[in-house]
């Protein structure tokens, strides 16, 4: 792998070629590129994709490949706007395949998409209230400061109207929401503080909340708006991700670690 990394480094004199890059990769053992994959934080995800290709593969309750080759290809084209052979060519060029290898992608789209919808089959409204509040948006005012006493006073001079929150907010809080003018989000319910989490869960629009401690800040906040989610099309999309990268993930872990011994014993070898 050092001497791919070599290879590829530029140098500061002028005989690096253009296409020293290419030739490096291209002369590469798969041990190389594996271990420069995981270098570049990108083993996993790699793995992930090809544990995905597995799983559908080896599903048996999805549909026959041979019985719908041409509904999974004209989907897949219409999806991408590969309406003419120009434009699957150039797809093909692009993403380093051929036709038959177009063909199979459309498959495996196909039947994933059967596999997402039978993950999720019977209990998709249950996994939408279970994943509420990363589903939720929120945009809400924070103010904190280190002193009790300067909180409990700001809390009211905010309530009374004798200043506002964003002034407050800009003069007095600690944090970078001070830069904000106090605004924060629009963030998921999973993204603040748990104190100030769980206070906006129930709050209405316009609620003035506090002053409590999170973690060692005093603190106020105040809900502005809302986004509440709905058991609509994109939530099912994003709980049929979720659902099955989740499988992925479980299915991987082993395959990882597997490769990573084999990386390193066999760089242990050739060094």
């Amino acid at each position: 792998m050092g001497s791919l990394l070599q290879k590829v480094s530029f140098r500061d004199d002028e005989s690096q070629d253009d296409s020293g890059l290419v030739e490096a990769l291209q002369e590469a053992s798969s041990s190389d590129l594996l271990s420069l994959l995981f270098r570049f934080g990108l083993g996993e995800s790699f793995l992930a994709q090809l544990k995905e290709r597995q799983i559908v593969f080896n599903h048996s309750d999805l549909s026959d490949p041979d019985s719908i080759h041409q509904l999974a290809f004209d989907t897949y084209c219409q999806s991408n706007g590969l309406d003419t052979p120009k434009k699957q060519a150039e797809w093909c060029l692009r993403h380093s395949m051929n036709s038959t290898d177009l063909l199979s992608e459309s498959i495996h789209q196909f039947r994933k998409e059967e596999l997402q919808n039978l993950l999720i089959s019977g209990n998709g409204e249950s996994m939408f209230l279970r994943y509420k509040d990363k589903l939720d948006r929120v945009l809400y005012s924070l103010l904190r400061v280190d002193d009790p006493l300067l909180c409990q006073e700001l809390f009211y001079t905010i309530e009374s109207g004798e200043i506002s929150f964003a002034e407050a907010a800009q003069k007095f809080s600690m944090g970078p929401e001070s830069k904000t003018f106090g605004i924060v989000g629009p963030v998921d319910l999973t993204t603040p503080h748990p104190e100030v989490s769980s206070r906006l869960r129930t709050a209405q629009a316009g609620h003035l909340i506090g002053p409590f401690i999170a973690d060692d800040w005093h603190t106020i906040i105040r809900m502005e708006y809302r986004f509440d989610s709905e058991f609509d099309d994109n939530t099912k999309r994003f709980l049929k991700d979720l659902t099955l990268k989740s499988e992925v993930n479980k299915a991987v872990q082993s395959d990882v670690m597997a490769l990573i011994q084999w990386l390193s014993i066999s760089s242990s070898s050739n060094s």
